[in-house]
């Protein structure tokens, strides 16, 4: 009974920390897109280039395939049914994301539901 109450407790407390730590990798993946100049081919919320709009991104898409995207890009368009009008593989060769950006990244866009 004591472990449970211990583990209540815990969750408690940590859930806001746990919270503030999600919303701190959004806020940083919204800064690592715009950093990024994504909306040169990425629309979000009406902003950025219609060619690959990302609103509801976060429903369509599972994190791991959203790190997919950012990491091994190649591999990601190989499996389009065309291929796309501008490389985000070629885009990234030049334009190398760290960890944090693509982590961020992953936080932010899995919000666009």
């Amino acid at each position: 009974m004591k472990r449970v109450v211990l583990t209540i407790v815990a969750v408690f407390f940590a859930a806001p920390l746990l919270l503030a730590q999600d919303a701190a990798k959004v806020a940083a993946g919204k800064k690592a897109f715009e950093t990024q100049k994504c909306a040169t081919c990425h629309q979000v919320a009406g902003q950025g280039n219609k060619m690959a709009p990302l609103d509801g991104v976060g429903k369509k898409l599972t994190e791991a395939d959203i790190k997919k995207w950012l990491t091994d890009p190649a591999a990601m368009e190989a499996k389009l049914p065309k291929k796309p009008v501008a490389s985000m593989a070629g885009y990234l060769k030049t334009h190398k994301l760290t960890d944090a950006d693509v982590d961020g990244l992953v936080a932010y866009l899995m919000t666009l539901k």
